[in-house]
């Protein structure tokens, strides 16, 4: 299934700000009404908003269908954990 998953498309469909959708989606990481994180063919993705709640999950299709008010859609910034024990490597040297 991982072979099927790294040769989808992703894609994020907003309407009217209270119904998204996405492909492309490998797995719900967390969730609760104010911010949901996904995993992604593309990386990982929050959403914050409102009332959020999952209409339709169907991770065999990579797909998700949530509602309710939709504020914010982010791709984090993976960062390494080797740089950041660099850095406190440094200050406690």
């Amino acid at each position: 299934m991982s072979e099927k998953i790294t040769n989808v498309n992703h894609k994020i469909v907003i309407e009217e700000r209270s119904e998204l959708f996405i492909t492309g989606v490998k797995k719900v990481k967390s969730f609760d009404p104010k911010e949901i994180h996904l995993d992604t063919v593309k990386g990982n993705l929050i959403i914050k908003g409102q009332d959020l709640g999952v209409k339709n999950l169907n991770l065999d299709q990579t797909e998700i269908e949530i509602q309710g008010q939709i504020d914010l859609l982010s791709y984090p910034v993976n960062r390494s954990s080797d740089s950041s024990r660099g850095v406190w490597e440094k200050i406690f040297k």
